[in-house]
């Protein structure tokens, strides 16, 4: 395995999370494993420097709470999902922005990215 690609890949707090409109992470071309943030590693097979990718910006909820305990800039309470993004996208973590008796596995949701500097940077709301 030839891990010295992994050296040319930008640290990952300088790796885009976002192009505006949907989440870019990574996909290793060898296996296909979807992450995000992007990996200088492929987290499935080991292979260096996966490829940059935008992802769907759809999805469906996987799991959610609700968050009571205050954090900076986020008002409680909050509520966090787990969220499979589409066409073989990652799993990601984040803020979902829907009513209680929206809130379900299986609803389908898509990602909204914040201007610069705003928290959170993205979340997810009822497609």
């Amino acid at each position: 395995m030839e891990l010295n690609a992994a050296l040319n890949v930008p640290l990952t707090a300088d790796r885009r999370r976002d192009d505006g409109q949907s989440l870019v992470g990574s996909r290793c071309e060898r296996c296909q494993a979807a992450s995000f943030p992007a990996r200088a590693v492929c987290p499935r097979c080991g292979t260096a420097a996966p490829a940059e990718e935008a992802f769907a910006p759809t999805g469906k909820l996987i799991t959610y709470t609700t968050v009571h305990v205050e954090r900076p800039q986020m008002p409680v309470p909050y509520t966090l999902g787990q969220i499979a993004i589409d066409e073989a996208g990652p799993l990601v973590f984040g803020q979902v922005r829907a009513q209680g008796h929206q809130l379900a596995a299986g609803l389908p949701v898509r990602v909204i990215v914040a201007a610069a500097g705003e928290v959170p940077r993205y979340w997810f709301v009822p497609a």
